[in-house]
């Protein structure tokens, strides 16, 4: 929340959100929780990623260098 700059009351509600509709998952670990996409979300992002790319393509970032879950191994 820090990094982005995020009120911590809208980042939780947000995070809530998306755990609710199964979009994102939570993985506990010594450091603190770690919340990563679900199949269903990222899903959900290559969806929209099309969509934009439809709509205005200069605007797609490129998934491979800005993938949230790269540190994971985990691809679009």
């Amino acid at each position: 929340m820090l990094f982005a700059n995020l009120n911590s009351l809208i980042a939780t509600r947000m995070i809530q959100k998306l755990s609710e509709t199964g979009l994102l998952d939570s993985v506990h670990e010594e450091s603190g929780v770690v919340y990563l996409a679900t199949s269903k979300g990222m899903g959900f992002v290559r969806r929209y990623l099309e969509l934009q790319a439809l709509i205005s393509p200069e605007l797609v970032p490129d998934t491979k260098t800005n993938n949230p879950n790269r540190a994971r191994g985990l691809t679009f």
